[in-house]
């Protein structure tokens, strides 16, 4: 169990004394120079990273109690997706059953007709030029 204190505002022994004559304790400080040995491992750190850690990574952002909210809706998003596709097949494989047999039923009665057009042709102008030779 945490147990709270009040903190007063004002510290009767740090108002007194100007800041630069204050006495504290300065001893965790060094000038070892571990800051830049701890700025370089993080450079390792980001460059070892993947796409993959890095998008795991951003669940950390998100409070516990949305979690599973987002979850939810990734799986709803990803749900509609799949379905999406086997629609989007089912069709495609429909429109080319039903499509590819009746475009070639099509062009073969445009080359019989075209063939027919092409003799009405021929038989109009025998009667232009020789007129009742049949």
């Amino acid at each position: 169990m945490v147990k709270i204190t009040p903190v007063s505002v004002t510290d009767e022994q740090t108002t007194d004394v100007p800041y630069d004559e204050r006495d504290e304790d300065y001893s965790d400080i060094s000038d070892s120079g571990s800051e830049v040995s701890d700025f370089e491992d993080d450079e390792n750190d980001i460059a070892s990273e993947t796409l993959t850690d890095r998008i795991i990574a951003l669940k950390d952002i998100v409070p516990p109690q949305y979690r599973p909210m987002f979850s939810d809706a990734y799986g709803k998003a990803q749900n509609a997706l799949e379905w999406s596709f086997k629609a989007a097949w089912v069709v495609t494989t429909s429109v080319m059953f039903l499509a590819a047999p009746f475009a070639l039923v099509a062009n073969s009665n445009m080359e019989s007709s075209a063939a027919q057009m092409g003799m009405r042709q021929m038989q109009e102008a025998n009667e232009i030029i020789a007129p009742g030779a049949n």
